[in-house]
């Protein structure tokens, strides 16, 4: 029986898992699969490790392990790897495959855009784009400089981990403009756009705020790009 297991980061705040778990309904409503589930990694009764003996326990022989992430950092890169590699050693006779994570995906990208047209700003305004970023792996900045590069000449990309740092990059936006809004390229507003917001704030109170991709409808099409390719 092939199965799907969603796994996003999880939150501290009910609500916020609440609203995840509504939108990957959504999503696994466009499948056929019968065995679907969601599991966190920081939500302890919902773990990999126990939705995936769920699953496998009512019969799962494949098993697709879906990221609801960005970009691949050490969640997608290490954590989650990790969790599958110990699932298989129990259950090698199990297939488990990984889907990419879908940050820099066309209709990902298109959200973004929208976010930042219906702040309507003005010709002479920069956009500074701030993503989750990593210290320790390349591929999330490279991914964003792509991203960026797609959503115009006046968006500038920060990091809230590695580089290039968004509270530098913003203040060398505020030397030469005041006209600035900023994106929070997050898939909801939570402590870590929260963080950001203070951080900007202490640049200037005057800048901005785009919404972020906020759990979009059109993001559905994007992870199920990335389940689709891991297909057989």
């Amino acid at each position: 029986m092939k199965a799907i297991m969603y796994v996003a980061h999880g939150s501290r705040l009910p609500e916020k898992n609440h609203e995840f778990r509504v939108f990957v309904e959504k999503i696994m409503q466009k499948r056929p699969e019968s065995c679907q589930k969601i599991a966190f990694l920081e939500k302890e009764d919902e773990t990999m490790a126990l939705v995936g003996e769920a699953m496998i326990g009512a019969g799962a022989t494949e098993i697709t392990v879906v990221p609801m992430l960005l970009f691949p950092a050490m969640h997608a890169t290490k954590d989650i790897p990790e969790h599958v590699a110990n699932l298989r050693a129990k259950h090698p006779d199990v297939a488990f495959r990984i889907a990419d994570t879908f940050g820099a995906e066309p209709e990902t990208i298109a959200v973004a855009a929208s976010r930042i047209r219906a702040a309507d700003p003005g010709p002479d305004a920069k956009i500074l784009v701030i993503a989750h970023g990593s210290a320790s792996y390349a591929e999330p900045r490279k991914q964003m400089e792509s991203v960026v590069a797609q959503l115009g000449n006046n968006v500038s990309l920060g990091m809230l981990h590695g580089e290039p740092n968004y509270k530098q990059v913003a203040t060398e936006l505020a030397a030469i403009n005041q006209n600035i809004y900023w994106m929070p390229y997050f898939l909801f507003k939570g402590q870590l756009v929260d963080k950001i917001r203070a951080g900007i704030t202490e640049v200037s109170e005057a800048w901005r705020e785009t919404d972020c991709l906020n759990l979009d409808l059109e993001l559905i099409n994007a992870v199920l790009r990335k389940i689709e390719e891991m297909s057989p």
